[in-house]
């Protein structure tokens, strides 16, 4: 039996404390380790004839004088209020140097000179590393992200919602204010929120809703969102993804006003050109103009014609150069 301790009968089995798959040490009241499951070698790499009947561990795995003192500080306090923590992480420095985040529980069993402290450490570091890749990836995506509770309060805001809005993480983690500054409009709120309550007892999410928000300097953006329910009932969150497509509702709009002006200057030179070659055929027919009249007369509508093209060409230019909110693949086609 690898495991053995003083009186570890009066807690657990011996087996189940050296099986188990989280480090368990239990300690005197000075500290002292007088057991250290198999777990707690693996994850901290000091072995067992190395740590019981000693309290020296505790200066291996944390190192550092200022965070082991901040470590023993929090546990002091944790300790004058109640006789036990949970969920309390620290970093560990392991035999081989490595980093690892222990998330910490501890219960205290026996009486008398026989009280103990039972420590159970579970390493969560992977879940870290797992949790900062994730929350990287988010904070530097180009579209505001924001997670919501059943309430509305926000509960993740990344750094282009941050950069969209004008409104810092902090000013709106925990609230929900943010959302009657984005939608100052009472009336307008009321018809935004109408139609989100609408889709989403439909089919409990909604994709390409547009709005328009008033950002914190006072500009008007345009978010396109799409949401989706993660949980389950009673304990679920909104996930709300806003794409801004401001500038791309501002180019359509350009492009709009470009094709609009542009048929406006096209339609009385292409009638008139339609009218005078209705007009030659009447004469043609009733033979009232010679083969070289006919052959003047359609040169000059065809001079007329190119004239338009050329001016065609030439306001596409203007409009290409002038206007770089027109995206690049319409001004690729309005320059051929």
């Amino acid at each position: 039996m690898r495991v053995t301790t003083d009186d570890q009968g009066t807690c657990m089995e011996a087996g189940f404390l050296d099986n188990a798959l989280v480090l368990i040490a239990v300690l005197e009241k000075n500290g002292r380790v007088i057991t250290w499951n198999h777990a707690a070698e693996t994850i901290t790499g000091y072995r067992q004839d190395e740590v019981i009947g000693g309290t020296e561990i505790w200066k291996h795995l944390y190192p550092d004088e200022e965070y082991r003192r901040n470590v023993t500080q929090k546990i002091a306090d944790i300790l004058a209020t109640k006789n036990y923590f949970e969920n309390f992480e620290t970093v560990i420095h392991t035999r081989s140097g490595e980093e690892r985040v222990i998330r910490w529980n501890t219960k205290e069993i026996g009486e008398g000179r026989l009280r103990r402290a039972v420590a159970v450490g579970m390493d969560i570091t992977r879940q870290r590393d797992a949790d900062a890749f994730r929350e990287s990836i988010i904070d530097n995506a180009h579209v505001l992200f924001a997670v919501l509770d059943p309430l509305g309060n926000i509960l993740v805001w990344n750094k282009a919602a941050e950069k969209i809005t004008g409104y810092s993480h902090d000013e709106v983690i925990g609230r929900r204010d943010v959302w009657k500054r984005l939608y100052p409009e009472a009336e307008y709120r009321r018809t935004i929120t109408h139609q989100i309550e609408k889709l989403i007892s439909a089919q409990s999410y909604f994709e390409n809703l547009e709005t328009t928000i008033l950002a914190r300097n006072g500009e008007r953006r345009i978010i396109s969102w799409n949401t989706r329910q993660i949980g389950s009932a009673g304990h679920y969150q909104e996930i709300a993804i806003g794409r801004d497509i401001t500038a791309l509702r501002t180019a359509e709009d350009a492009l709009t006003a470009y094709m609009t002006e542009m048929a406006m200057r096209l339609k009385q030179p292409i009638e008139i050109i339609g009218d005078n070659l209705h007009e030659v055929a009447g004469l043609v027919r009733d033979g009232k103009l010679t083969p070289e009249e006919i052959i003047m007369v359609l040169e000059g509508q065809s001079r007329n014609a190119n004239q338009i093209a050329a001016n065609v060409r030439e306001f596409q230019k203007a409009i290409v150069e002038k206007s770089r909110k027109i995206p690049v693949a319409y001004r690729n086609f309005l320059g051929r």
